[in-house]
């Protein structure tokens, strides 16, 4: 997920939902305002603008501020789901119509959530695996595109 484009108010907001203490709210808040950048290319510069989404790379609260912010949608979601830093992954047990259906309606529960939030997938990197012999061999849709395996 590409957590670069979430609006530093949109993730003060995540944050104080989840009823942290209002000091460490502030803090964060305080944290990733004010901050600038531009572009450089050779000799040319660009004008200074402000940040207003995503989290400073690197940093030591970015894969904190990213679990926060990702933690709502594991509530929504029926299959076995680990997420690791910006990876996330989908388990589920298919052998019928039914359990490919249920697999398809995480994968949209997925998909709105990252709309309504404004993050996206990299569908590129997004990928099916069929494991065992009676597994039923369907395709998955996320968002608008079909999954590769």
């Amino acid at each position: 997920m590409a957590f670069d484009s979430v609006l530093h108010r949109r993730l003060i907001g995540k944050v104080r939902s989840i009823s942290l203490e209002s000091i460490v709210c502030n803090w964060i808040e305080n944290w990733l305002k004010d901050h600038i950048q531009r572009l450089v290319d050779n000799d040319s510069y660009s004008e200074w603008s402000r940040v207003i989404s995503g989290v400073p790379q690197g940093s030591v609260l970015g894969p904190l501020l990213f679990n926060l912010f990702i933690n709502d949608f594991k509530d929504r979601i029926n299959s076995t789901i680990t997420i690791f830093a910006d990876d996330t992954k989908l388990c589920s047990t298919v052998r019928s119509l039914e359990d490919v259906h249920k697999l398809q309606a995480d994968l949209n529960t997925l998909s709105d959530w990252a709309s309504t939030c404004q993050m996206r997938f990299n569908v590129d990197k997004c990928k099916v695996m069929h494991l065992g012999i009676n597994t039923l061999c369907a395709s998955y849709v996320l968002g608008d595109v079909t999954l590769g395996e």
